[in-house]
């Protein structure tokens, strides 16, 4: 979902400058390609707003789009103070997040993974298999403003070596997790 960025998402891989002022409130755990990885999902109060790392938002509703609820969560690999790597979960949704929804033009769930930030290579979903993740939710409560999640995911991300190209299917892995974290409404 590259359309939709938040400017948390931005702050936090903007890197230690700004990251410094975002606090943690969750993590993911992550097995990669023989690697155990240990994500921070953050947020911040700034003028006033909580800017979240992990958000419940809506997409659609326009003519011809149905309007879904989406479930994004970017986690930062944090290495002495720095955020050296991010990882980015997202799930589509009616009224659960366990329960996927797909959207007109939006994949139900996706996993990407930037071990450098934003600078390639990056691992992101098989272009012939587009919706290969799956979620199973332990626990779910969003009240509309904040909330809490805990879950488990798996998928198969591949390689992506320049941003804008599709990821090439013939250099895939296996990638899965769990992850708990506080939620908030996504800032518009």
């Amino acid at each position: 979902m590259k359309t939709h960025i938040f400017s948390a998402l931005l702050v936090v891989m903007a890197g230690p400058a700004f990251a410094q002022g975002f606090e943690p409130i969750g993590e993911i755990r992550v097995t990669f390609h023989g690697e155990e990885l240990v994500f921070e999902t953050q947020a911040a109060e700034i003028d006033g707003e909580t800017m979240s790392s992990a958000t419940v938002g809506t997409l659609g509703g326009s003519p011809g789009l149905p309007l879904v609820n989406v479930l994004q969560i970017t986690g930062a690999l944090v290495v002495d103070g720095r955020t050296v790597g991010t990882l980015h979960l997202t799930q589509n949704f009616d009224e659960h997040p366990q329960d996927g929804t797909n959207a007109a033009v939006w994949q139900s769930a996706s996993v990407s993974y930037f071990p450098n930030r934003s600078t390639p290579p990056m691992w992101e979903m098989n272009p012939e298999q587009r919706s290969n993740v799956t979620y199973e939710v332990d626990s779910y409560y969003f009240d509309g403003e904040t909330g809490m999640i805990q879950a488990r995911f798996s998928g198969e991300i591949c390689r992506v070596d320049q941003p804008g190209y599709e990821a090439d299917p013939t250099d895939c892995h296996e990638i899965s997790g769990s992850f708990e974290t506080q939620l908030h409404k996504e800032q518009d």
